[in-house]
């Protein structure tokens, strides 16, 4: 029971380090649709002052920020880089904003659209996703091609309180998806559509804080 209850509060302090204003978690690269990628994260609520609606108090801006490091994919299935992602936080999306990638990326070469991501590509619709698309295949020195470490920032504007960062329900929890495709432009693998963190990690975490809460009230006063 002791060394139960310890993995339980070690569960517990990660889910505390993102309860203020921040989250951020890794998966991979062994998860069922990572392709040997790893893939990260990070959840921030930003200042009122940076509200993508400064004025409109019912709503809050989240900054997104998605970071896949491909050193790790598997090549065999014959991927050359990551064409189109998408992130979601909530089912329901005020507006959104690709405000960023990282130095390795350009930005004016991806084109930030609302909606899902489908084998296909970025679709324009169904709701809760944001979708950045590679939009240029004249050159691949932009490219998100295999073997680097790349980053995309969104700014998602949500409705106040349908965010939560201590969540430990599945249903609620952020999800990612990823498309590789070949030199022809084709979807290789299947597509990276995962929760993050990981059902079993939020099981985990949930454990904890219920442990924690038990113990708390056996605590003499």
């Amino acid at each position: 029971m002791p060394k139960l209850l310890g993995t339980a509060f070690f569960f517990c302090a990660l889910l505390g380090l993102s309860t203020a204003h921040a989250r951020a978690e890794s998966i991979g690269p062994n998860c069922l649709t990572c392709q040997g990628s790893t893939y990260g994260l990070t959840i921030e609520k930003l200042p009122d002052a940076s509200d993508l609606y400064k004025s409109d108090n019912l709503f809050d801006t989240y900054q997104v920020t998605l970071t896949i490091d491909t050193s790790g994919y598997d090549k065999s299935l014959g991927g050359v880089r990551i064409d189109e992602v998408a992130v979601k936080i909530s089912d329901q999306i005020n507006d959104a904003k690709l405000m960023s990638v990282s130095s390795n990326l350009d930005l004016a070469t991806w084109k930030s659209v609302a909606g899902q991501l489908g084998n296909n590509g970025c679709t324009g619709t169904g709701s809760g996703f944001e979708c950045a698309d590679w939009k240029t295949t004249s050159s691949t020195l932009t490219s998100a091609a295999v073997g680097g470490t790349y980053t995309w920032v969104f700014n998602i504007d949500i409705a106040t309180a349908l965010y939560s960062f201590n969540t430990t329900d599945p249903a609620l929890a952020p999800v990612i998806k990823v498309r590789y495709v070949d030199a022809n432009d084709q979807k290789v693998g299947a597509l990276v559509s995962e929760t993050v963190p990981e059902p079993g990690t939020l099981a985990l975490l949930g454990i904890g804080a219920s442990l924690a809460a038990i113990r708390r009230r056996r605590q003499p006063r």
